[in-house]
């Protein structure tokens, strides 16, 4: 009972960034079910209680939002470095200093949110967070690649 009550306070608390996103289809379902399932395991992971998921994910929400910008700026970089063998010597190293830039606020976004989650969630929690973020991320890249492996197509929804 405990863990739909914090997958609903988490769902919750996303709808209204999802609220706010256009709806692209098929790309923004999986989009929406990932980040449902990312709620659902942080959830579990960290097994908040009722209070500190009140607590917890707006300010989780807020860090995501900005991780998001800056995921989204790096892939750019990426994506134009890629043609790497097109580009200048010049614009080569600037998308390079510029990826690395990216990744060194990301680190400094990071520290900035430990800190705001040891205040809604005992130190402990806060830590766990970025542990439950790549052990998400884990086990959804290796959901992905069985999936694809056995040619099924995307993986299809848990229950």
């Amino acid at each position: 009972m405990k863990k739909y009550l914090f997958i609903l306070i988490g769902v919750a608390g996303l709808g209204s960034f999802a609220a706010a996103q256009p709806k692209d289809g098929p790309k923004q379902d999986k989009e929406e079910y990932i980040k449902a399932q990312k709620i659902a395991f942080i959830s579990t992971e960290l097994a908040l209680t009722p209070e500190e998921a009140e607590k917890f994910w707006p300010v989780y929400n807020e860090y995501d939002a900005k991780m998001e910008v800056l995921r989204k700026e790096r892939k750019s970089y990426m994506k134009e470095l890629k043609t790497i063998n097109e580009l200048s010597d010049d614009r080569a190293y600037e998308l390079t200093e510029k990826i690395l830039d990216c990744d060194r606020r990301e680190a400094e976004l990071r520290t900035e949110y430990l800190s705001k989650f040891a205040e809604v969630l005992d130190k402990k929690k806060a830590a766990k967070v970025f542990m439950a973020e790549e052990k998400f991320k884990r086990e959804l890249l290796r959901n992905i690649q069985e999936h694809e492996k056995n040619n099924d197509g995307p993986p299809p929804p848990r229950d």
